[in-house]
């Protein structure tokens, strides 16, 4: 037997199948090359979040049939090192524990529910937020080819409907992931969208954070986005269209947020950083950006470490660092990041 020195290498021999999520700023899936590279020290974690790899694991058998049993679900948040790669001890530890439990033998019901009662008390495992955690077994539900949860087909008739400003109190948050989930199957409903009423926009918008949405559907949030007075109600649709492939409607959006004379919001300011971060590589956004956050010394100091964290970003930000454009403001709250780093 191959010697176990990592979770790839112990994935590699189960009897079964496996899928790897990131949870940190939204669900999505990591392939297994990417997470093999991580935990050998070879890359840096692509998604961090507060200076740890928030990871959701699904293990399932490789038998169709078997599928309905209840797969293992871990969610684990390993630290991160100044450069966002792998502290290996702490998954050292956890890896050693895990062996000498229940070994290899992952799918087993029982040692499963034995190591879970376990991992309850390890530093490593964390519970998802609600949301997410729907997020994650809605995902699940279409990996296992396992049909919806039973609150689908109400909010699945509900989207569908004419009278959204009725009968939406009872929708459940899992039919709402669901929904969202198996968005390509849908009929186009942009129409919808500004006709929805608020906590049904934020609820379905916390679910599409996870999605690539259409052209017609980003148009659509981001038209009652620019319409809102609201700064909440931006935060919802800027979240519902950070991941849609139509990148130049939301960074001419984003250039609107934040090249206004008006100080863009602390909310507004965390969202990109948290959901959109990858425009930022765009070096007008970044400086636009960290002028906004220039107006408050710790909203600067929180989220651009929080940039710096990301690998992609790091160099565009130390780039805007040395931009001849910066404003006195912007200079102030460099220096005053940079001698707090250096104390």
């Amino acid at each position: 037997m191959q010697a176990i020195e990592s979770l790839s290498d112990l994935f590699k021999q189960l009897q079964g199948q496996y899928r790897i999520y990131d949870m940190g700023c939204r669900l999505r899936k990591l392939s297994s090359a990417d997470f093999q590279a991580f935990e050998a020290g070879q890359k840096a974690y692509p998604l961090p979040w507060l200076r740890h790899a928030w990871v959701g694991i699904l293990l399932w058998p490789q038998q169709k049939q078997q599928t309905q049993a209840t797969p293992t679900i871990w969610f684990l948040k390993f630290p991160l090192d100044e450069r966002g790669q792998l502290i290996q001890a702490s998954r050292d530890e956890f890896l050693n524990q895990l062996l000498e439990t229940i070994g290899t033998n992952m799918l087993d019901q029982q040692a499963s529910s034995e190591w879970a009662e376990q991992l309850k008390h390890s530093n490593l495992a964390f519970t998802p937020e609600q949301a997410r955690m729907a997020a994650f077994h809605a995902h699940a539900s279409l990996v296992l080819e396992q049909p919806a949860s039973s609150y689908y087909t109400a909010v699945n008739q509900y989207m569908r409907s004419n009278q959204l400003d009725k009968n939406w109190q009872n929708l459940g948050l899992q039919g709402f992931a669901d929904y969202a989930a198996r968005l390509e199957t849908h009929a186009d409903w942009s129409q919808q969208v500004a006709q929805l009423p608020a906590p049904v926009l934020d609820t379905l918008a916390v679910q599409l954070e996870n999605q690539p949405l259409n052209h017609k559907l980003a148009k659509a949030f981001i038209e009652r986005g620019q319409l809102s007075n609201v700064e909440g109600e931006k935060v919802t649709c800027l979240r519902a269209v950070s991941q849609t492939p139509d990148a130049g409607s939301r960074q001419q959006w984003l250039t609107q947020l934040m090249a206004s004379d008006v100080i863009t919001g602390v909310e507004v300011l965390a969202t990109i950083t948290s959901k959109c971060s990858n425009d930022l590589l765009d070096q007008h956004l970044m400086g636009l950006f960290l002028h906004q956050c220039a107006h408050d010394q710790g909203i600067f100091n929180g989220l651009v470490q929080e940039l710096m964290y990301r690998p992609k970003l790091r160099s565009v930000v130390l780039a805007a660092f040395r931009a001849p454009e910066r404003n006195p403001q912007l200079i102030q709250a460099i220096g005053s990041l940079m001698g707090q780093s250096q104390s």
